[in-house]
C-alpha cells in the first residue's frame, strides 16, 4: 500500500510539473536566490543548534491564541486591501452583481422590479426572469452569506470576515488531517506554518477583499473535508448524535459550495464521499450528509426556477444563451460551440476553428495551474513541496488532499476560460487551504525538531520573498484600476443630493448601488418616492428617464464620489429608446445573436447588432415608454454591405419594414407610422426575412425608436 502510495505522490508531483511548471517565467530567478540564502541561513542556525527553535517558538504558543492572532492579521490584511487596493468598493462586475443579489435577498427575495423605464436598468450579468423582475446570474449561494452585511450596512465587511472564517476552516482542516495521519503534534505544527503561509499569500488577500465567491468556497471546502474526518473519530462516535450533527455540518458545507459554485460544489461532494467511504462510516452518514445539503441545493433549484421558468436550467445557462454567441457558449466540456464571442472574445478567437478541445483544455488548464503558485506562495516551485507527504511519508490522508487538489484543478479544464485581471487563478483558489497546508506538512516532514525547524524556515522565507513583488505589483494595479470608480450612494450624500437622477457609465458601480425603490423604502440609491436614482448612461440624455421624472434634475458621476450637474431642462415632448439598452436584460433572441456596438454617429454611441441570422430568427425586446400619445414612431438603423432585411412589430402591429443593405455603411432612417402609444411596457420584434441579392449577409444594426409627437 505504501509503495502504491508514494508511486501516486512521485505521479501527481511530475504531473502538476507538466501542468503549472513548464515554462522558464514559472521559475523566476527571484526565487532560487531566496532559496538559496533560506538555505545558508538554515545551515548556520543548524550549526548553532539554533533550528529547533523554530518549531519550539511555533508550538509553544496556546492553539486559541495562535490562531486567533492569524485571523486577525488575516482579517485585518483583507481589510487593508478593500481600503488601499479597492477604495472601499468591488473591484469588479461580478463583485457588484453579486451584491445586487444580496440586496434582493435582504428584501426577502432572489430579483428586483427595476423602476420606470426599465430599459435605464439593465446591466451586464442580469437577466429578467418570467415574473419580470431582474436576478443576477449567479447562483444564490454567496449572495445569501452577503445579505447579512448589507442588512447591515457595510457589505464591504464581508470580506474581512470571510478572511477569518478561511483561518478558522483552515485550522480545522490541519487538525483534521493531522488526527487522521496519526500524528498530532507534527500535524499542529503543519497547521500552524499553513497559517502563516496563507498570510503572505496575495491570492487570499484579493479574493477575500473582493465581494467574490471563491474564498468563501475555500472555507466551506475546508470545514467540509474536516468535518468528513471527524466522523471517523473516537470523540465523535463516543458521543450520542454527535456524528448525526457533524454530518449535518458537511452537508451543509457540501450544499453551501453547490449553491455558490456549482463546478466546485461537485467536486467537494464526491471528496466528502472519498473521505465516508475510505473511513468506513456506512449510508447512514451520507443520508445525515444529504439532509444538510438539501436546503440548499433547494435554494439554488428555486432561484433557477424564479430566474429561467426550470428547476434545472442555470441562470448562467439563460443568460449566455440571450447575450452571446454561440448560444450553448458557455457550457462546461468540449465541442465548436464552446467560447463566448462577446463576453470573452480574445480567449474564443484563439480557440480556433474546431472549438475547445483536449488540447485548447490543456493549455487553459496550464495557464490556470501557473498562476497558481505566485497567488498561494509567491513562487510557484514552493508548492512542489507539497507533493512531499504523499510520494515520501505515503500518508493516505495527503492522498486525498492531494487528489482534491487535481481533481479541482483538472475539473476547471471543462471550463475554456482562463486566469481573470488581478485575482489571476481565482477558479482553483478553492484549493487554497489544500495546498497550503501540503506545503506545509512538506516542510514538516523530518524526523527530528532540527530538521523540521530547518523546512519551516525554508518555506516561510521563500514565501515571504516571494509575495514581495506580487503584493506591490497586484495591490498597485488594483488600485489604479479603482482610481476612476465612485460610491454612488457616497456621491448622493457627497454632494448633497436629496432628489435626482445620477447616472454612470461604470457597470459595476451601478449594479453595487443597484436597489430600485419597487425594493425598499429606505436605501440612498432606491427611496421609495423615486427622488434619488441611479440609471446607466445610454449617451444620449436618458431622455424615457428623464420624461418619467421631469422634476428631476440630472447629475453625472465623477471620479472620487464627486457629481456634476447635466440637464436642468425637461426634454421635449416625444419617444426616444435606445434599443441598445435593452441588451442583454431584456432581449430574447430566437436563433440569432445580439450585443451592443459602439457606432459613432449613432443616437447614444452605440447600436444593438444582430448577428448569425438567417431567415425566420427573430429578436424581441421590451422596453418602457415614459408618456402616453399619438406619435409617428419608426426605428432608425444603420446600413451597410452585410445588412438584411426584417419586418417590425411593436406589441404585436406592424411598423414599417427595415431594408438594411447599402454598397457603404451609413444611417439608416427609418418610416414613420402613426401610432397611439400607452405610457409603459412595450415589446418591439424584429424578425429576418431574407436579403438584398448583394448583401453578403443577414445582420441589422438598430438604433433607436423614435416617436415624433403628432396633434390629436
Amino acid at each position: 500500500m505504501k509503495a502504491a502510495l508514494r508511486a501516486l505522490g512521485v505521479t501527481a508531483a511530475l504531473a502538476w510539473t507538466a501542468l503549472a511548471l513548464d515554462h522558464a517565467v514559472e521559475w523566476p530567478r527571484a526565487g532560487f536566490v531566496a532559496l538559496a540564502i533560506a538555505l545558508f541561513a538554515a545551515l548556520v542556525l543548524h550549526r548553532f543548534h539554533g533550528l529547533a527553535l523554530v518549531t519550539r517558538a511555533l508550538l509553544g504558543v496556546p492553539r486559541w491564541l495562535f490562531v486567533g492572532t492569524c485571523a486577525a492579521a488575516a482579517a485585518s490584511l483583507s481589510a487593508w486591501a478593500v481600503h488601499r487596493a479597492m477604495r472601499d468598493q468591488p473591484l469588479s462586475i461580478d463583485a457588484g452583481v453579486y451584491l445586487m443579489q444580496a440586496r434582493a435577498m435582504a428584501h426577502g427575495r432572489l430579483g428586483l422590479l427595476a423602476s420606470h423605464p426599465i430599459q435605464a436598468f439593465g446591466d451586464r450579468f442580469m437577466l429578467e426572469g418570467p415574473d419580470r423582475r431582474l436576478y443576477g446570474i449567479f447562483p444564490p449561494g454567496w449572495p445569501l452569506a452577503l445579505a447579512p452585511f448589507v442588512v447591515a450596512g457595510r457589505p464591504m465587511l464581508a470580506g474581512p470576515a470571510v478572511a477569518v472564517v478561511l483561518v478558522m476552516a483552515q485550522a480545522s482542516l490541519g487538525r483534521a488531517v493531522g488526527r487522521a495521519s496519526g500524528d498530532e503534534v507534527s500535524g499542529e505544527l503543519a497547521t500552524r506554518v499553513s497559517l502563516l503561509l496563507s498570510l503572505a499569500s496575495i491570492g487570499r488577500a484579493l479574493e477575500t477583499a473582493d465581494l467574490l465567491s471563491h474564498a468563501f468556497v475555500a472555507a466551506l471546502a475546508a470545514f467540509a473535508v474536516a468535518g468528513a474526518l471527524r466522523l471517523g473519530a473516537p470523540e465523535v462516535a463516543a458521543r450520542a448524535g454527535a456524528a448525526r450533527w457533524v454530518g449535518v455540518g458537511v452537508g451543509a458545507c457540501v450544499g453551501w459550495v453547490l449553491a455558490s459554485r456549482l463546478l466546485d460544489g461537485v467536486v467537494v461532494g464526491c471528496a466528502v464521499a472519498g473521505v465516508v467511504v475510505w473511513r468506513r462510516r456506512g449510508l447512514a452518514a451520507l443520508g445525515w450528509i444529504a439532509a444538510g445539503a438539501a436546503p440548499f441545493a433547494a435554494l439554488l433549484a428555486v432561484e433557477q426556477h424564479a430566474a429561467t421558468g426550470s428547476w434545472f436550467v442555470p441562470t448562467q445557462t439563460l443568460y449566455f444563451a440571450r447575450s452571446d454567441w454561440p448560444p450553448s457558449c458557455h457550457r462546461l466540456g468540449f465541442g465548436a460551440d464552446i467560447g463566448c464571442t462577446v463576453e470573452h472574445p480574445g480567449p474564443a478567437a484563439r480557440l480556433g476553428g474546431d472549438g475547445y478541445g483536449l488540447g485548447e483544455a490543456l493549455g487553459v488548464t496550464r495557464e490556470r495551474a501557473g498562476a497558481l503558485g505566485e497567488d498561494l506562495v509567491g513562487w510557484g516551485p514552493l508548492l512542489l513541496v507539497g507533493f512531499a507527504p504523499l510520494a515520501l511519508g505515503a500518508s493516505s490522508v495527503d492522498a486525498l488532499a492531494v487528489g482534491f487538489v487535481l481533481a479541482l484543478t483538472l475539473a476547471y479544464g471543462l471550463f475554456y476560460y482562463g486566469n481573470a485581471m488581478f485575482f489571476d487563478a481565482r477558479h482553483l483558489f478553492p484549493a487554497a487551504a489544500f495546498f497550503w497546508l501540503l506545503v506545509a506538512r512538506g516542510a514538516t516532514l523530518g524526523r527530528s525538531a532540527g530538521a523540521r525547524g530547518a523546512g519551516v524556515l525554508v518555506v516561510l522565507a521563500v514565501a515571504v520573498a516571494g509575495v514581495w513583488a506580487a503584493w506591490s505589483r497586484r495591490v498597485e494595479g488594483a488600485a489604479e484600476f479603482q482610481a476612476n470608480r465612485s460610491d454612488l450612494d457616497a456621491s448622493f450624500e457627497r454632494g448633497g443630493i436629496g432628489r435626482g437622477i445620477l447616472k454612470t457609465h461604470d457597470l459595476t458601480s451601478f449594479a453595487s448601488a443597484f436597489d430600485p425603490p419597487s425594493s425598499s423604502a429606505s436605501s440612498a440609491s432606491g427611496s421609495g418616492d423615486g427622488r434619488r436614482i441611479v440609471a446607466l448612461d445610454d449617451n444620449a440624455g436618458l431622455l424615457e428617464l428623464r420624461r418619467a421624472y421631469p422634476q428631476l434634475t440630472v447629475y453625472i458621476s465623477l471620479p472620487g464620489d464627486a457629481v456634476g450637474r447635466l440637464y436642468l431642462t425637461r426634454p421635449p415632448p416625444g419617444v426616444s429608446v435606445e434599443l441598445d439598452r435593452s441588451w442583454p436584460a431584456f432581449v430574447r433572441p430566437h436563433g440569432l445573436g445580439a450585443h451592443q456596438l459602439a457606432q459613432e454617429g449613432a443616437s447614444g454611441g452605440g447600436l444593438l447588432l444582430l448577428s448569425h441570422a438567417s431567415p425566420g430568427a427573430s429578436l424581441e425586446m421590451a422596453f418602457e415608454t415614459a408618456v402616453a400619445g399619438t406619435y409617428g414612431l419608426r426605428v432608425d438603423a444603420t446600413a451597410g454591405p452585410d445588412e438584411g432585411d426584417y419586418t417590425l412589430e411593436l406589441d404585436g402591429e406592424g411598423l414599417a419594414d427595415l431594408h438594411g443593405y447599402a454598397p457603404a455603411r451609413g444611417a439608416l432612417r427609418g418610416t414613420p407610422v402613426t401610432r397611439a402609444l400607452t405610457a409603459g411596457r412595450h415589446a418591439l420584434v424584429a424578425r429576418c426575412t431574407g436579403r438584398d441579392a448583394a448583401s453578403t449577409g443577414y445582420d441589422a444594426r438598430l438604433d433607436a425608436l423614435v416617436g415624433e409627437p403628432l396633434a390629436p
